[in-house]
C-alpha cells in the first residue's frame, strides 16, 4: 500500500482569501502540510545520508500524533522537486494538533545536495585562500577566531619547516643528524602532504569554491545557488505546502542565507501589499513592531562602549516584550503571504535555522573587517534581522503621507521604514529587497568552544553580527561545556536528550 494512502491520503479542503490574506495553515477542512529543507555542509557528502539521519532524529523528538521507535515510520518516495534522481522525498505521519495547526501537519523532508557542484578545487586555490586568511593585521582578526588563526600560522610554519628539511642536501643531514633521520623526515613529509592535500581539495576546497568570488569559482557558485533557488521555486508552486522551514549546517548556512536573500529579491510581487488588502494591516503592525525594537537596539548601542552589541546585550533585547512583539508580527504577516490562487505572490519560508554556522566569523571570512561588514549591511547587501529600516526620501515620504495609514508623524525617526510606497494603482506598499527577515524568523544553534578542540569553534552567536532579532541558542548552556569537537554532532542520536529536544523545539514544527 502507498504510504500516504495508509496515512489517510492527501486531505482536501477549500482555501478562502480576503485580498492577499489566506486562512492560517491548518485551519478549515484540511490537514496542514509543510516542507523542511536541509542544506548540508562541506565535505564529500553522499546523497541522502545527511537528510536520513536528520529526519530520523527529528521523528523521534517532535510532537507526532503517533510515537514509534520504528525508523520505518519515515517513508522515502521518488520526487522530481529536487531536480536529481539521486535524491528522494522523506515523509512522515502527521503531527499532533497544536499551535497554528489545530488539525495537525504533515511534514516532507528534502535535501539540498550541492557537493557535486563544488568538486575539483585545486591546491593553488586552497593555498590562496589560506594566504588570504593569514596575511592580515592581528587587529582585523576577531578575538574569537584568534586561537584558530594562531594554530593555522603554527601549522603553516611547521609545513614550511618540514618542506625545507626534506630538500636539504645529504651533506648537511650528515652533520645535523643520523643517516636514518632524513628518511624519517621524508616519509613524514610525504604522508602529511598527501593527507593535507586530500583534505584541502576535497573538504576545505568547497569552502574556497563557495565563499570566494574569484573568477575560477563564479560558475560553481552560480550553479549551487541556481539549484537551491530551483528547489525553493518548486516548493512554492501550487497549493501543496503551507510553509517551508530551511535548516542549514556549517558551510551550508552561508549558502542557505544567500538563497533566502536572493529568493526574496526575486519575489517582488510577494513582498508587495495593496493598501486595500488584509495583509496591509499586518504590514502596519510589523512596521510598528520593528520601530519599537529598533528603539531598544539604538538605546543598547548608546549604552555600550561601541556601537556593536555584545551577546549579553542581544540576550537582554530578546528577553524584552519588543522582541516578542516583532516575532509575532513576522509570523502574522508571513501567513498572509500565502496565496495559492496567485503563484507569484507566494512566500512560504517561515523559519531559517542555522546549525554550527561560520557566519559568526563573517567579518573574517566574508569581509575585510567589521567596518566593511557593517557597510555592506547598511547598503542592504548583507541583510540583517531585524532588517535595516531606511530613511524615506523626501519625495517618497510625501507620497507615503498622502497615502496615509502608516506610523509616519513629524518625528523624523518615524520616516524610517522597512517598506516604501510604489507608484502602482491601486496603491500598494513593498518591503525592500533586503528585508527578507521581516517575515523569516532566524534561529541560530551553536556550541561554544574552549581550547579550540572542545565544542564547536566554527560556530558561535550571530546576534552581534547580524542583528539581535536572531534567537541565539548556546547548547553549552543546557548541559555544560562539551569536551570534544561537536561540529558534526548537532543531530546525532548520541547527543544528549536535552540538546536534541532543544534542536527540535527550534524547528517550531507547529508554527507557534
Amino acid at each position: 500500500m502507498d504510504e500516504e494512502a495508509s496515512m489517510g491520503g492527501q486531505d482536501e479542503g477549500s482555501t478562502e482569501h480576503d485580498g492577499r490574506a489566506s486562512k492560517p495553515a491548518g485551519q478549515g477542512h484540511r490537514t496542514g502540510r509543510q516542507a523542511i529543507v536541509l542544506v548540508h555542509g562541506m565535505g564529500e557528502q553522499i546523497p541522502m545520508d545527511t537528510i536520513k539521519g536528520f529526519a530520523r532524529t527529528v521523528w523521534r523528538e517532535l510532537p507526532w500524533s503517533t510515537k514509534s521507535e520504528d525508523a520505518n515510520e519515515i517513508w522515502s518516495k521518488p520526487d522530481p522537486t529536487t531536480g536529481s534522481l539521486e535524491l528522494r522525498r522523506l515523509t512522515t505521519r502527521k503531527s499532533a494538533e497544536g499551535g497554528n495547526y489545530p488539525d495537525g501537519v504533515r511534514t516532507d523532508f528534502y535535501e539540498l545536495y550541492w557537493a557535486d557542484l563544488t568538486a575539483g578545487s585545486t591546491w593553488e586555490q586552497f593555498v590562496s585562500w589560506v594566504r588570504y586568511l593569514l596575511f592580515r593585521p592581528l587587529s582585523k582578526v576577531p578575538e574569537a577566531v584568534r586561537p584558530a588563526w594562531f594554530l593555522l600560522w603554527f601549522l603553516s610554519a611547521l609545513a614550511v619547516a618540514l618542506a625545507l628539511l626534506s630538500v636539504l642536501p645529504e651533506s648537511i643531514w650528515n652533520k645535523i643528524g643520523p643517516d636514518w633521520a632524513r628518511g624519517v623526515v621524508l616519509a613524514v613529509v610525504a604522508a602529511l602532504t598527501a593527507t593535507v592535500h586530500n583534505l584541502a581539495t576535497k573538504s576545505f576546497g568547497r569552502v574556497v569554491r563557495y565563499t570566494r568570488a574569484q573568477p575560477d569559482n563564479i560558475a560553481a557558485r552560480a550553479a549551487v545557488r541556481e539549484r537551491g533557488l530551483a528547489l525553493l521555486r518548486a516548493l512554492h508552486k501550487g497549493d501543496k505546502y503551507d510553509r517551508v522551514i530551511l535548516v542549514a549546517h556549517s558551510l551550508g548556512t552561508i549558502l542557505a542565507y544567500d538563497l533566502v536573500t536572493y529568493f526574496w529579491a526575486e519575489r517582488e510581487e510577494a513582498r508587495s501589499f495593496p493598501t486595500s488588502s488584509a495583509s496591509f494591516a499586518a504590514l502596519q503592525k510589523l512596521e510598528l513592531a520593528a520601530a519599537a525594537l529598533d528603539a531598544v537596539i539604538v538605546k543598547a548601542q548608546a549604552s555600550g562602549t561601541t556601537a556593536r552589541l555584545t551577546l549579553g546585550q542581544c540576550n537582554t533585547i530578546r528577553a524584552g516584550k519588543e522582541f516578542l512583539r516583532f516575532r509575532q508580527a513576522q509570523a502574522e504577516l508571513r501567513r498572509t503571504m500565502r496565496d495559492p490562487a496567485k503563484l507569484s505572490s507566494n512566500w512560504l519560508i517561515s523559519d531559517f535555522i542555522t546549525l554550527g554556522s561560520p557566519l559568526t566569523h563573517a567579518e573574517f571570512l566574508l569581509a575585510r573587517d567589521w567596518s566593511d561588514l557593517l557597510s555592506r549591511q547598511s547598503q542592504r547587501e548583507v541583510p540583517t534581522s531585524p532588517p535595516v529600516r531606511e530613511e524615506l526620501e523626501p519625495r517618497t515620504l510625501a507620497i507615503a503621507k498622502k497615502l496615509g495609514g502608516f506610523p509616519i508623524e513629524s518625528d523624523e525617526r518615524n520616516s524610517r521604514l522597512l517598506s516604501f510606497p510604489t507608484r502602482k494603482n491601486p496603491p500598494e506598499w513593498s518591503l525592500h529587497h533586503g528585508a527578507a527577515f521581516a517575515v523569516v524568523r532566524w534561529t541560530n544553534v551553536f556550541d561554544r568552544s574552549r581550547y579550540v578542540f572542545q565544542g564547536d569553534l566554527i560556530s558561535g552567536p550571530l546576534g552581534p553580527s547580524f542583528g539581535p532579532a536572531i534567537e541565539d541558542i548556546d547548547l553549552a548552556d543546557l548541559d555544560g561545556q562539551s569536551t570534544r569537537f561537536t561540529h558534526t554532532r548537532y543531530w546525532q542520536e548520541t547527543a544528549s536528550p536535552e540538546r536534541l529536544k532543544l534542536l527540535c523545539k527550534a524547528m517550531n514544527i507547529l508554527d507557534t
